[in-house]
């Protein structure tokens, strides 16, 4: 895991190191990131739902990990506010997603469904003219199912979440195409925090309370309308 969140930054710092990238951070320009904006962005989601589960009295606890992944896309809005070369910003997304895993504890079976998350995130940035590197991060929210099932047999109980809050940060790079299209790469980390512990005296079974968490690398495509 800790790897691919290396990757993830290597993927970023690649864009911000490429020969023409750095001949515009060299050149003094007249773009303007001040003003409100729309766009949309597909991409790649991994990440990890754990907890720890028993029986009912809370016996036996048996830890579990169910790595998650998946393909993402959805759409952004915000704004933009440029000083000199600081870009200041406010953005809200949602992501529909699909990112899906299980695993096997002794004797068990575990899964997890993240059908969507979204967030709504300040955004701090520095602007090479038509280059900008930023940072984001700011609150978060999702949905998501995990069911907990004996090896071999149907689930016999289910919980799930809509909406459950938590948070997210990252970071990423925005090139001006032209005066109003951009194209953006990002990466998040997105921590959707933990659902309720639960105990089922029907299926004498419990858990901790599942937490779920997601890195994600986004491309976008943005249009700017301009300043208010």
């Amino acid at each position: 895991m800790f790897a691919r969140k290396l990757l993830a930054f290597a993927l970023v710092a690649a864009v911000l190191a490429s020969p023409a990238h750095a001949a515009d951070a060299l050149a003094q320009g007249s773009h303007n990131w001040t003003g409100a904006y729309i766009g949309g962005d597909l991409g790649y989601g991994w990440g990890n739902s754990s907890g720890v589960q028993s029986n009912y009295a809370g016996l036996f606890p048996l830890p579990y990990s169910t790595a998650l992944s998946g393909i993402q896309g959805g759409g952004f809005l915000g704004y933009n506010y440029q000083i000199d070369h600081v870009v200041l910003g406010l953005e809200g997304d949602w992501q529909a997603a699909k990112l899906v895993g299980s695993s096997r504890p002794t004797g068990y079976k575990m899964s997890t469904s993240v059908d969507g998350y979204g967030s709504l995130r300040g955004r701090l940035g520095y602007a090479f003219d038509k280059l900008v590197v930023f940072g984001t991060g700011g609150a978060a929210w999702g949905t998501w199912e995990s069911k907990y099932a004996v090896a071999g047999a149907a689930p016999y109980y289910k919980s799930s979440t809509s909406n459950h809050l938590g948070w997210t940060a990252g970071a990423g790079a925005e090139y001006a195409l032209t005066e109003n299209w951009g194209g953006r790469l990002e990466y998040r980390y997105t921590d959707l925090g933990a659902l309720p512990s639960y105990s089922d005296v029907g299926s004498n079974s419990a858990d901790s309370g599942n937490k779920v968490h997601v890195n994600s690398i986004l491309v976008g495509v943005s249009y700017k309308f301009g300043a208010l």
